[in-house]
């Protein structure tokens, strides 16, 4: 993504998103060639979250060029697993809004 952002000609903006909604409808144990396979669907919490964008220039500024990158990704996967936690914690954990962060 960042790559389609430096390379578009246009600003563009990375902001990591989490989204539970695998327990409303899960996949299937097993994929079925065939139109019409069974899904299950149950009611469920369902959450979506949206953490502060995250620039690579400002993350890249900080350390060495070589090892920006790996900074990079591991700030986003960090800024994901922390929304996704929250998540959990408002649904699984019946914390609601009490579980949001600013």
């Amino acid at each position: 993504m960042r790559r389609l952002i430096e390379h578009s000609g246009t600003p563009g903006h990375v902001y990591p998103l989490a989204l539970l909604c695998y327990d409303i409808m899960p996949p299937p144990r097993q994929v079925e060639k065939e139109i019409g396979e069974k899904r299950i669907i149950t009611f469920h919490g369902a959450g979506l979250s949206i953490a502060p964008q995250i620039s690579f220039p400002e993350i890249a500024a900080a350390c060495e060029e070589s090892e920006a990158k790996d900074v990079y990704s591991q700030a986003l996967y960090k800024s994901v697993s922390e929304q996704y936690n929250v998540l959990k914690s408002a649904i699984h954990g019946k914390q609601g809004l009490e579980a949001s962060t600013a």
